[in-house]
């Protein structure tokens, strides 16, 4: 089986885990014998694969680079008109006998849909995150919901990477359940170093990840815990704020901000803190999650996330109740046995979310949607 994979990140060009899932499913089906074209925007480097079944083909040139929404001030018209270039350069790059074409997520839907009647072969999409999980379902824009809905409603074939994500796609989006088919993220184990007492946020600084409930926790927690660091890792429109904000509530010497992390950094981070804590406002899955399990670092995750729905030993907390989650980060740094018992769990039970298990599930749905399309 060929296929033509659209989407805009791939590693080591990503801000989040939308390029590492590209990354781990292109491999997995690698390794399955299926032969992948991945299409992307040009970069400033040049992206290369790792795997002979999978070819990586930068589309350019155009100002698109990844993101999932950008910020507000940026919503102009040169963004709009460089979605539209970026579609438009797909639909006359993409040529070739593939058996199907996989988009991911709203940026390169329209030039799936397209491509779907020019090559006449059907179309699946990953749906990662929509525009009402980016905006924290605050003024989500109608903009991106418009070419959601038409992606999904032509597609022939949807991949949800949560049942949270799928409940979105069939409340907002007018989407047959039987039309979507959930496959949970997977993760590469990172393997755990040696702990210092850090408490650690990893993520984009926006309203959807709860950065500042982050903080209106560490600040109950350095009340009754004095000996601890709390790292506010990642960027993104929040971080003036949240600087402000740290200053505010009497916090700021206890508080790290690195800014953008490399692959490496974010990796070793993983592995020296001794809590992660994932406060998300809307979280279709989270893989940041499974990548801290990994590391074996006591996880604590909002119940507004895809990831609580499917991984069992974990903390799972409502976002909003910093006094819950405060009481969970201070019950790991006292007790050991418990932070140990975590631990031993979490890595046991991390084992199952291969990414060989994602592109098998994957895999199938491409057999049964080419069957179908050939009817």
């Amino acid at each position: 089986m060929k296929i033509a994979m659209i989407g805009w990140e791939y590693p080591p060009f990503k801000v989040g885990g939308l390029g590492t899932h590209c990354y781990g499913l292109t491999n997995g089906l690698a390794e399955k014998g299926v032969v992948i074209d991945f299409y992307m925007p040009k970069t400033k480097q040049k992206v290369k694969s790792n795997h002979k079944r999978i070819q990586i083909i930068e589309v350019g040139e155009t100002q698109v680079f990844p993101y999932d929404r950008p910020e507000e001030k940026e919503l102009g018209g040169q963004f709009f008109e460089s979605v539209y270039r970026y579609n438009n350069l797909l639909v006359q790059r993409v040529k070739g006998n593939y058996d199907l074409i996989h988009g991911h997520d709203w940026l390169t839907m329209k030039a799936g849909v397209q491509l779907k009647e020019k090559l006449g072969i059907p179309l699946v999409l990953t749906i990662h995150s929509t525009e009402y999980n980016r905006s924290g379902w605050l003024n989500p824009n109608q903009w991106f919901i418009d070419i959601e809905q038409e992606g999904m409603k032509n597609a022939d074939q949807l991949i949800a990477v949560s049942e949270l994500t799928k409940k979105v796609m069939i409340e907002k989006y007018g989407i047959s359940s039987n039309k979507v088919q959930v496959i949970h993220n997977a993760v590469y184990p990172l393997g755990a170093g040696k702990k210092q007492k850090i408490v650690l946020f990893l993520g984009r600084l926006t309203i959807q990840k709860g950065p500042e409930f982050f903080l209106k926790t560490a600040k109950r927690v350095l009340e009754l815990e004095k000996n601890v660091k709390f790292v506010v890792a990642g960027c993104g429109e929040m971080l003036p704020r949240l600087i402000d904000q740290s200053v505010e509530i009497g916090i700021a010497n206890k508080v790290i901000f690195t800014g953008k992390l490399t692959e490496e950094e974010v990796k070793h981070i993983y592995k020296i803190a001794s809590i992660y804590v994932m406060p998300s406002v809307s979280e279709p899955f989270g893989i940041t999650a499974l990548e801290a399990i990994s590391a074996g670092t006591p996880t604590i995750v909002s119940k507004a996330s895809g990831v609580s729905e499917t991984f069992q030993n974990c903390f799972k907390v409502d976002y909003w109740d910093i006094d819950e989650t405060a009481n969970k980060i201070i019950a790991l740094l006292r007790y050991p046995p418990l932070r140990q018992t975590m631990v031993e769990n979490g890595t046991h039970e991390i084992k199952l979310f291969t990414w060989d298990r994602v592109a098998e599930r994957t895999l199938a749905q491409y057999h049964s949607v080419v069957q179908r399309y050939s009817l």
